[in-house]
């Protein structure tokens, strides 16, 4: 493991009393509050997937996945921020031209995204880009906005010499969207996820990327399937929001009192639900760890990702998802009436992790997307 390696997985722990001093804050707000925004990317954690050219680190993801793991164990919102804003890979996308405007001050540019697709007309130079997303995370305080967006001519989608819809990535800067206010949520309130709507917006060709498309920078980190360094963080949050879970709930167990007179950690069913919730934790968290080691080890050898390999990175993330919950929900019951009370730790966690888990990602009908995979037909769904 590199010097940068171990100090990314040292970053969570070196952060924790900022991200804990803000927790009231991001629950008030609906965000993050900006000198910890600025302490993160200072940092470096959001430039793990940057390219060097650019002041980046181009993490393994494996690495990336054990950081945000180990940001969820802390604070979920600010797990999920983290993730979100670690776009840096469009620096290998796109042209020099286009990464030297993104980067030009120096410092890491802060991203927001959203995998929705709006529409992209063809026009001179670009593309006039309109669409309204939902749930665009850290956009109140992004700098640069990537959205996927189809290609349209003469009113029906472009299509690919594969007979496929045009899809591609379309960035834009602080600006070229309204950002509505929409965030009134029951968990991730410091996520600010708030709804984006972009109005024919022109972006030059220099901001627009392939998504299947090689990367213009070939190194390992940018070789493979590109979606796969940004679907699998989502479960590394809830993976570690989970295990947060379970340590709070060993926590008050060693004192709270049940009917019979004893603590909770004295009960036999509490001890069953703890050791079993901890070993179907771990073994999802290796699961989705060895496909992400598979990965990287594809780019480093300059192997292409088979959709045999993408199968497994979605089965991975569902099953983490569905460890996940039912973890959350054995640890919400496990403390009875203490779990529903604002202030403590269970409470919000389960908050988080439910809203995080009900991302489109770790939908539980991406089984049958790989179920179809294995049966050698098409997975039937996009960026899969």
């Amino acid at each position: 493991m590199s010097t940068n390696e171990s100090s990314l997985l040292e970053l969570p722990a070196l952060l924790a009393p900022s991200i804990s001093a803000a927790v009231s804050h991001m629950e008030s707000s609906r965000a993050l509050p900006e000198k910890l925004l600025h302490e993160l990317r200072d940092h470096g954690a959001l430039r793990m997937l940057t390219p060097r050219e650019f002041g980046g680190l181009e993490t393994p993801l494996e690495t990336v996945l054990k950081v945000y793991e180990a940001f969820g164990r802390i604070d979920a919102s600010v797990a999920w921020t983290v993730w979100n804003a670690n776009w840096g890979f469009l620096g290998a996308l796109l042209d020099r031209a286009g990464s030297d405007q993104i980067w030009a001050n120096g410092s890491e540019p802060i991203f927001a995204n959203s995998g929705a697709p709006g529409v992209a007309v063809p026009t001179e130079g670009g593309y006039r880009v309109s669409g309204n997303w939902k749930i665009v995370t850290g956009i109140g305080q992004a700098e640069w906005l990537a959205v996927v967006g189809v290609v349209v001519e003469d009113g029906s989608p472009r299509l690919t010499d594969r007979g496929t819809p045009d899809v591609r990535l379309f960035v834009l800067r602080r600006g070229q969207w309204e950002m509505k206010d929409t965030w009134n949520v029951s968990g991730l309130l410091g996520s600010g996820s708030n709804d984006v709507t972009v109005h024919d917006a022109f972006v030059p060709a220099e901001l627009v990327a392939g998504i299947d498309e090689p990367a213009r920078i070939d190194r390992p980190r940018y070789r493979g399937f590109i979606p796969a360094l940004v679907l699998p963080g989502c479960t590394a949050v809830v993976l570690g929001v989970a295990q947060a879970a379970i340590e709070e709930t060993v926590a008050l167990a060693a004192s709270k009192k049940t009917a019979t007179g004893g603590t909770l950690a004295e009960s036999a069913r509490a001890q069953a639900v703890i050791a079993e919730a901890e070993a179907a934790l771990q073994a999802a968290r290796l699961l989705l760890l060895s496909v992400a080691t598979a990965l990287d080890d594809a780019g480093e050898k300059s192997e292409p990702v088979t959709i045999e390999q993408r199968a497994s990175l979605r089965a991975a993330m569902s099953h983490g998802a569905q460890v996940s919950r039912k973890v959350l929900m054995d640890m919400y019951e496990l403390g009875s009436s203490s779990s529903l009370y604002r202030g403590n730790p269970v409470e919000r966690l389960f908050r988080d992790g439910m809203v995080a888990l009900q991302h489109a990602n770790h939908s539980e009908t991406l089984f049958e997307a790989v179920g179809r995979v294995r049966f050698g037909f098409a997975p039937g769904r996009q960026l899969f």
